[in-house]
């Protein structure tokens, strides 16, 4: 490493070459990624343009939210009764199957 570095502090035009390689490579990379970028910006434009014109929004509107919460806490509130009932259902078999062994171990 230090042979190198004194090769380089002997001949100065090498360090010139060394900079302007680093700066082709960072100007190649900044270039890719602005590429990147403005397709990633096209893509993002695509994507409203779409939602605009087929009416959709991009959020839906207070109203379309209050009716979607409605139907949903029915529809948890439904769920939410079907299992309380089978889970009576489900304990009062257990209780039935309890006292039948009590039963049956006592009179043994």
């Amino acid at each position: 490493m230090e042979n190198l570095l004194n090769y380089l502090n002997a001949h100065p035009i090498f360090w010139v070459v060394l900079i302007v390689l680093v700066v082709f490579l960072i100007l190649t990379s900044a270039k890719r990624l602005f590429k990147l970028f403005i397709v990633l910006v096209v893509i993002g434009l695509l994507v409203v343009g779409y939602l605009y014109l087929s009416n959709r929004g991009i959020v839906p509107s207070k109203e379309e939210l209050i009716e979607q919460g409605k139907s949903l806490l029915e529809k948890g509130k439904d769920a939410g009764k079907d299992i309380i009932e089978e889970g009576k259902e489900a304990g009062e078999d257990l209780i039935e199957k309890g006292k039948k062994e009590l039963q049956k171990k006592t009179t043994d």
